[in-house]
């Protein structure tokens, strides 16, 4: 299996995780590849960034491979840079698109700056993946956020933000002439696979997307329950209808594959302002491969959804192997799943 969204923080956030220790849990789940988001403190954009991350990554010398991705910002020339840094080093599996803010700074959520990226990648002949967080700020509703009730986050960043983020980016993307693959990230709505879908039979370009352990197990009204907090994420959990739908769809292969975002964060972190968002998504990977074969996926199909698709769209070779029935939650300071 092949993680293509992990957060391994390292860094000024190495009390959060590390490349070192990320990839030693990858490696005794049974892993063959992680790729790893840009938005780390200081966040991954150009060169220099990239050959010290993978020279930390070197040093850790595991047999996982590590791939990274390099974050974008509203500058033609550092766009320019990301593009040339996909092209010398193989490492680099793709670039990061922030459309609404998350963990970090690197978002870039207004429509004019967004346009100029897509027109920068076209003018790049970019054609490699383009991964994008799609949530539109213009639809957030802050004022609606109360840490003493965490369910109140799925107010505050409501469904609509996905969708719309999803319909926009695809939209700034055809109409700059990108000629890349387009990845929606951690995928959370039904809603969003059918924009896919409909994008699909009316762009040029690939569009993909990814779909997260807790957007699979979870629900929204977990975050109830005592510590829910602990919950709290970006995109927020949904219904349990919503979830029981996108299973399904995963099933029947219209999602991409499976992403985990794994995000961990110290225990107190979640508990206490900042309230961070994200949890470890890692050890939670044997348990949702065995509900999906009681759910009836086929070897064949998970094959797919965790590996082949995969290489497929980033044009890469890793081998696979079979993943350890293992507990690692003890890897971590919480496990948000305990009650799945």
């Amino acid at each position: 299996m092949i993680d293509p969204h992990v957060h391994l923080r390292d860094g000024e956030q190495q009390h959060k995780e590390t490349i070192r220790h990320g990839l030693a849990v990858a490696e005794v789940i049974g892993l063959t590849g992680v790729f790893d988001m840009p938005n780390t403190s200081p966040p991954i954009l150009r060169r220099e960034h990239i050959l010290r991350r993978l020279d930390c990554a070197d040093r850790a010398e595991s047999p996982v491979f590590y791939g990274l991705y390099c974050g974008l910002t509203s500058d033609p020339k550092q766009i320019s840079e990301a593009v040339s840094c996909t092209r010398e080093f193989d490492q680099v599996v793709g670039l990061k698109l922030f459309a609404g803010k998350s963990t970090g700074d690197l978002s870039i959520p207004d429509t004019k700056s967004q346009s100029a990226v897509f027109r920068t990648l076209a003018e790049e002949k970019y054609t490699g993946v383009l991964a994008i967080h799609c949530e539109n700020e213009a639809d957030f509703k802050p004022e609606l956020w109360n840490p003493e009730k965490p369910i109140t986050h799925t107010l505050a960043r409501p469904p609509k933000a996905e969708v719309n983020s999803i319909e926009k980016m695809i939209s700034l993307a055809n109409s700059a002439g990108f000629n890349g693959i387009l990845h929606v990230c951690h995928i959370s709505l039904p809603e969003s696979v059918e924009a896919l879908e409909k994008a699909r039979n009316e762009v040029k370009f690939r569009i993909t997307c990814g779909i997260t352990p807790h957007h699979l197990l979870l629900y929204d009204t977990m975050m109830n329950q005592k510590d829910g907090i602990l919950l709290k994420m970006n995109p927020p959990l949904r219904s349990k209808n919503a979830r029981d739908k996108l299973m399904q769809m995963l099933l029947e292969e219209r999602i991409d594959w499976i992403e985990t975002d794994h995000a961990p964060h110290r225990k107190i972190e979640k508990m206490e302002p900042p309230f961070a968002s994200g949890i470890p998504g890692f050890p939670i990977i044997p348990r949702l491969l065995k509900r999906l074969r009681e759910k009836g996926a086929t070897q064949t199909l998970l094959e797919r959804i965790t590996h082949q698709n995969i290489c497929d769209v980033y044009g890469i070779t890793i081998p696979n192997r079979s993943i350890n029935d293992v507990d690692t939650f003890d890897e971590y300071e919480f496990n948000a799943y305990k009650n799945t």
